[in-house]
């Protein structure tokens, strides 16, 4: 459980630098800091949890793919999602969240910000704000 906390904690701030994590290893979390490994915290951590199964929503239509579902290993599957993404922000009245284009496109939150950060630097995208407050608009 407190592994668990660990890494969502550390997944929650991406801003974070290494020295700021290596803080930690004075902390409550001193323990942890010294198993965890690069590849947990970039992951949905979900594999490394134990045997514990993971729910995964049946899919409706209109409702977002599993994480599974979206592939950015090549330039094509990154291509398409950087579309889908695209689509939405600009299908969306509002600036978006991470969060909401995750709920609604799929993919894990680090494809997202992958996601995101190609588009702004291909000058689609602009964002305000900053940590969990960053919203994104089409430009």
């Amino acid at each position: 459980m407190q592994r668990s906390v660990f890494l969502d904690l550390i997944r929650s701030h991406p801003e974070m630098t290494l020295a700021e994590l290596s803080k930690l290893s004075k902390g409550q979390f001193s323990g942890l800091l010294s198993s965890v490994t690069v590849g947990e915290v970039i992951s949905a951590g979900h594999e490394f949890e134990g045997d514990a199964e993971v729910a995964v929503p049946s899919a409706e239509p209109g409702a977002a793919a599993a994480p599974e579902d979206v592939n950015t290993r090549t330039a094509v599957g990154r291509r398409e999602y950087d579309a889908r993404v695209l689509e939405f922000i600009r299908e969306s009245e509002d600036a978006v969240s991470a969060t909401e284009i995750r709920n609604k496109v799929g993919g894990t939150s680090l494809q997202v910000r992958k996601s995101v950060a190609r588009l702004i630097e291909a000058e689609k995208v602009t964002w305000q704000g900053k940590a969990r407050g960053t919203r994104y608009s089409a430009l």
